[in-house]
């Protein structure tokens, strides 16, 4: 006898149907739950993050990983959070695998491994997301769409975005890439699209000065190197002057330049000469952080250079370099040097002339310094010099 062949129903094939979409529905609410879950982890750990607690961050990154291991944001956060941690090998994997995932779109994981991949691999990390970056902006403008980024960069992409991509592709050639062939044109070319992009980036201007110094084209790095600083130190300047507590603004909001950018600023402005505006942006980097060596080193130079007549100041900015390197034991000995080489040639000062106990500067200048524990009472601390 045969086997029986049942034939489906209406009502079978209408309760399939039925299963199948709750089926679904669940799947649905299973993903957008998770999907939930996972932006809350995240959330969660940018927010430590943010507040310097590492650890706990560690924990939500850990928990999202391994609920999606190849979420775009999940790989970038924990990227994010490794650089903090001071684990580069790491962070490079977690961006990398990124790119894997989702290779167009979503600028961010190129910049990152722009800054941490060498030469030739930096500057495609950067072009690939200024390439990005410019797609992005441009399908938002078609758009009017002002919100976050098709990629979930979470931002509006703006010009100087886009100039400062450039001008970190422009520092490789600088650097990692100087001896490339036309490494120098290249540089030129990727700093010239960085002020195209957005012609009030001081940060462009700087790095032009920065490259015609290197040509001998003293000049026009001195007007490139005034343009730079009119894009920010006249705000810079008010918000240190604030007299009123209700206009007291936090400096570093009115400036775009980071305390590095900003010293090498004055380094470019003492080798065209404009003594006085880097003496002023230095005295600033002081009123933030006043145990930073090289500060006090160019100052120091910078009053040298200008002649005898400011030797005093030399003097004194050069001993206090001396001080903060012992203080802080900074490990700069080129810096130290030429800090010792510079106080034996400016001498003792009129005050230690007449000492009876005959000290001299001309020895050791950290045999001569006084004890760590004195330097912040010395009566020439109390006020700088004049310049």
């Amino acid at each position: 006898m045969g086997k029986r062949k049942f034939k489906k129903t209406v009502a079978g094939t209408a309760v399939a149907r039925k299963k199948t979409e709750v089926n679904s529905k669940e799947n649905a609410t299973k993903k957008t739950a998770a999907k939930y879950k996972i932006d809350q982890l995240l959330d969660k750990a940018q927010d430590c993050i943010d507040r310097f607690e590492y650890e706990v961050a560690q924990k939500f990154c850990q928990r999202a990983l391994e609920l999606e291991p190849d979420n775009v944001r999940v790989l970038e956060t924990t990227g994010t959070l490794l650089l903090e941690l001071g684990n580069p090998e790491s962070a490079r994997q977690c961006f990398g695998r990124a790119v894997e995932v989702s290779p167009d779109t979503g600028y961010s994981k190129y910049m990152y491994l722009g800054q941490l991949f060498e030469g030739a691999q930096a500057v495609q990390c950067f072009q690939k997301g200024i390439e990005l970056m410019v797609a992005e902006k441009e399908a938002k403008e078609a758009l009017e769409v002002a919100a976050a980024c098709a990629s979930g960069d979470g931002r509006t992409i703006s010009e100087r975005d886009i100039s400062s991509a450039y001008c970190s592709i422009a520092e490789i050639y600088m650097t990692d890439s100087c001896f490339e062939e036309n490494a120098e044109e290249l540089c030129k070319t990727a700093v010239e699209k960085a002020i195209e992009a957005d012609g009030e980036n001081p940060e462009a201007y700087q790095l032009m000065a920065s490259l015609q110094l290197s040509q001998q084209q003293t000049q026009l790095a001195k007007e490139n190197i005034n343009k730079s600083v009119s894009l920010w130190l006249p705000k810079y300047r008010c918000s240190q002057n604030a007299e009123e507590p209700s206009e007291q603004i936090d400096p570093l909001q009115m400036c775009p330049l980071t305390f590095e950018t900003r010293m090498a600023a004055s380094k470019i402005l003492i080798e065209v000469e404009e003594f006085e505006t880097a003496s002023e942006i230095l005295e600033g980097l002081l009123d933030e952080n006043d145990e930073e060596t090289e500060v006090w080193y160019l100052l120091g130079w910078l009053n040298y250079l200008q002649g005898e007549e400011y030797r005093g100041n030399a003097r004194y900015y050069l001993r206090k370099a001396a001080q903060v390197y012992k203080k802080t034991k900074c490990e700069d000995k080129p810096l130290l040097k030429h800090t010792e080489e510079l106080l034996v040639e400016l001498g003792p000062g009129e005050e230690e002339e007449n000492e009876d106990d005959g000290d001299c500067v001309d020895n050791s200048v950290e045999d001569n310094m006084e004890d760590e524990e004195n330097w912040e009472t010395d009566s020439e601390d109390e006020e700088r010099m004049d310049h």
